[in-house]
């Protein structure tokens, strides 16, 4: 199946979660906020949400300065 990350587009196994996307593209869960089709997925939900064709994920990476 195809999702995008980011707008950039991934094939990934039927029935992968949130979670799986995260370690096959090597993205650390520490730190991120994700979205899923634009709803904010908390970090202890993201292994038992399952992905579908066409999703489209949003990573947001936090950072601290002034």
């Amino acid at each position: 199946m195809k999702i995008s990350i980011n707008d950039v587009i991934f094939e990934l196994p039927e029935n992968s979660t949130l979670q799986n996307a995260l370690e096959l593209r090597n993205i650390s869960p520490q730190g991120i906020a994700t979205a899923l089709n634009g709803t904010v997925i908390p970090a202890a939900a993201r292994p038992a949400t399952t992905l579908a064709d066409g999703d489209r994920i949003v990573i947001i990476k936090a950072f601290y300065g002034g």
